[in-house]
């Protein structure tokens, strides 16, 4: 009888320890879970007590799990809510840096505000052309408002280069991570081997996916092992039972001819830091986070406004060349000296209509003049020779290294020249003087207008073997082709061809009546920009590229805005701008005045550029169309307000909707200091009893002891 005593206190008393132990566990994991009330990213343990059982009888209480709570589908809301903040967060920040350079209302700084100074000083030009105050003042508001549309392209790519860093650093942090969540998935691998369920080793790995989020959007997946599998939205790779690293040899410049090469994520195997498998371009896959919004500034947004502002600079620039090439300093300069076109002297002339070329004495008395009509001249060899010819021994013409320049023979005389009112000489819609440049008031690194005046049937004068290499961007910033041009053929349209060829489909080129070369995506590329990384072709001996002559390229359309300037022997001296017009007629002859200091035609034209209808092609995600200076610059600017404003709205929206799921989540897994109270209240009375319960049996172990 004493021993079945024995067996029953000793059986009692088991059933006591093991509540003991329990409880004192589940005290354990609650006050773990109030020390880390505060720590960002734990998720609070909750202990499972089950029956500890010998063969079918019950003998005390038994830990079965210590769980960490954790819900699979608001983790995943919180990093798809992390990735979209991250990309309009940066948006955001770069719109509001736009919105300072295009649309600022500090001191008039603003572009529509810079072009109505240079257009109000203009106007007041006009009232008395021969004041040189007044010639002063127009040209240093029109030099300021070329330098100021200059500065905001060179802000502009400056912007592309701080995008294109931060870039650069990201890749950096995201390579960090990976390595840090592979790393933790191998040791939690081992700790859950050994039914170590509760290392904190897995809140260090949710914060480090959390961090990820912020740069890209991913998508983890639950292994049985412990592991969590990592890949991008679209199912790209990331970490598995092989790693990877994302690799990018970014330029450490930007400009409007940088052509990005590609992110790549590459396979690796960590054991033996071999790579496996081929590179994969991301670009293109990549669709949240931090880097998602810098390559959509660094590869479309800002090379839209780029493009943009290039065509504002070429509107207003070729506006103001054409007026002043068909208008006169007086008295008027000694010699006008083009621009390199790319043409040779045997190319077509490709002219129809008539214009005039006089030779001026210094009191405005005409000396010579030749009306030339251009229709029936074949090539630019004989425009020169018909302008020689004219003017006789008072004046020559030249053409050398794709550059008309035509002069007076005699001191004190000058050259003027006039479109025919009634049918001009024009070649890709602009006339004589202002093709070739031989007057122009602004200059600027990349030309005004790429309408070149060629035809399909005209021999296109590239050197055989030139090689141009293009790739053709899409929106996302992905490569979407890569290819290569060699000059071969002999015609413009054999040229057009080659272009089609290497395209391969992905894009359409095309000349127009004007001459202007155009590429236009294939439908299921919309929006994708061409780019030139090489090009060695040249057109004769004037050093011109296929690229250049055609204007092929989006840094040629940015480029019109850059080094934009008043001509330099105009700005150094007022005189020398063209206010005037040669007021000649068929009756005229030497001898008669046909320039005059008052006369203001030229000036009035130059003060209604803002308002006066021009051709602006499409640019920039802009449609093209005929409007005036001042309608698209307000375009331009309404544009990236709205992007600024529904950038700052989505950004909002996007934050709200991550608070929410982070309350959500917390909720379920964070620490309630309340809950986590009560628990250990009940389990220290029920460790209070199980000890309470021992001390009972340690009496009546004492008591039967003394008894026998």
């Amino acid at each position: 009888m004493a021993l079945n005593a024995n067996m029953s206190l000793g059986s009692i008393l088991n059933t006591a320890t093991s509540a003991l132990q329990a409880n004192q566990t589940a005290l354990r994991t609650t006050s773990n879970n109030i020390a880390n009330i505060n720590t960002q990213g734990y998720h609070r343990r909750v202990v499972d007590f089950g029956p500890r059982l010998t063969g079918d009888s019950l003998t005390g209480v038994s830990i079965e799990d210590i769980r960490r709570i954790s819900d699979e589908f608001l983790a995943r809301e919180t990093i798809d809510a992390t990735s979209a903040v991250g990309r309009m967060e940066t948006l955001t920040s770069y719109f509001s840096r736009v919105q300072d350079l295009v649309g600022s209302l500090d001191a008039g700084s603003s572009l529509d505000a810079r072009l109505s100074n240079a257009m109000t000083a203009l106007q007041q030009l006009s009232v008395d052309p021969a004041s040189a105050a007044r010639r002063n003042s127009a040209l240093s508001s029109v030099s300021s408002a070329l330098t100021a549309i200059s500065g905001m392209a060179s802000q502009v790519q400056l912007l592309r280069q701080d995008a294109n860093t931060q870039i650069s650093t990201d890749i950096r942090n995201v390579n960090v991570l990976i390595a840090q969540i592979y790393d933790l998935n191998t040791t939690i691998k081992t700790a859950v081997a050994r039914n170590d369920n509760q290392t904190g080793l897995t809140d260090q790995r949710d914060n480090a996916l959390a961090e990820l989020a912020k740069y890209m959007d991913v998508r983890s997946f639950e292994q049985a092992d412990g592991r969590v599998f990592v890949s991008l939205g679209d199912g790209t790779g990331l970490i598995s039972d092989l790693s990877s690293e994302l690799r990018y040899a970014g330029p450490s410049s930007v400009s409007s001819a940088t052509s990005f090469p590609s992110i790549t994520v590459q396979r690796t195997n960590p054991e033996s830091a071999a790579d496996v498998g081929n590179p994969i371009a991301l670009e293109g896959r990549i669709r949240g986070g931090e880097i998602r919004g810098l390559l959509d500034m660094r590869d479309k947004q800002l090379v839209d406004l780029a493009e943009q502002l290039g065509s504002v600079a070429s509107g207003l620039a070729d506006e103001l060349n054409a007026i002043h090439n068909n208008s006169s300093a007086v008295p008027p300069p000694a010699s006008l000296t083009g621009v390199n076109t790319g043409l040779l002297s045997t190319d077509p002339l490709n002219f129809s209509g008539i214009v005039t070329v006089a030779v001026v004495d210094a009191q405005g008395a005409l000396v010579q003049r030749v009306d030339i009509d251009t229709t029936f001249l074949p090539t630019i060899g004989d425009l020169v020779s018909a302008i020689n010819a004219g003017l006789g021994g008072s004046g020559s013409a030249n053409f050398s290294n794709g550059a008309l320049s035509i002069s007076a023979s005699n001191a004190g005389d000058g050259i003027a020249m006039l479109q025919d009112p009634t049918t001009p000489a024009l070649r890709g819609g602009r006339g004589v003087s202002h093709f070739f440049g031989l007057n122009n008031l602004v200059t600027a690194a990349s030309p005004s207008s790429f309408a070149t005046g060629v035809q399909g049937s005209d021999s296109h004068e590239f050197t055989a073997g030139g090689v141009a290499d293009f790739v053709l961007r899409g929106t996302s910033g992905a490569i979407l082709n890569s290819f290569s041009v060699t000059v071969g053929g002999l015609s413009v349209a054999d040229l057009v061809s080659d272009l089609n060829a290497a395209a391969n489909g992905y894009a359409t080129f095309s000349l127009d009546a004007n001459g202007v070369m155009s590429m236009t995506p294939a439908a299921a590329y919309g929006g994708a920009r061409l780019e030139v990384r090489n090009d060695t072709s040249t057109r004769g001996a004037t050093g011109v590229s296929l690229t250049q002559f055609y204007g092929l390229g989006t840094a040629m359309r940015q480029n019109q805005a850059s080094n934009l300037a008043v001509r330099s022997d105009i700005a150094q001296n007022g005189s020398k701008m063209a206010l005037a017009q040669l007021s000649i007629s068929g009756a005229s002859v030497a001898g008669d005045l046909v320039l005059g200091i008052s006369d203001n035609r030229g000036a009035l034209a130059l003060a209604g550029v803002a308002n006066a209808l021009h051709n602006f092609p499409a640019s920039g995600g802009l449609a093209g169309g005929t409007q005036s200076l001042n309608d698209f610059v307000a375009q331009i600017i309404g544009l990236q307000s709205d992007l600024a404003n529904g950038a700052e709205s989505e950004r909002v929206n996007r934050v709200d909707v991550k608070e929410e799921v982070f309350a959500r989540r917390n909720a379920m897994e964070g620490v309630n200091l309340d809950e986590e109270l009560s628990n250990m209240m009940i389990f220290q009375q029920a460790y209070n009893a199980s000890a309470r319960i021992m001390t009972v049996v340690q009496e009546m172990f004492d008591e039967l002891l003394r008894v026998v």
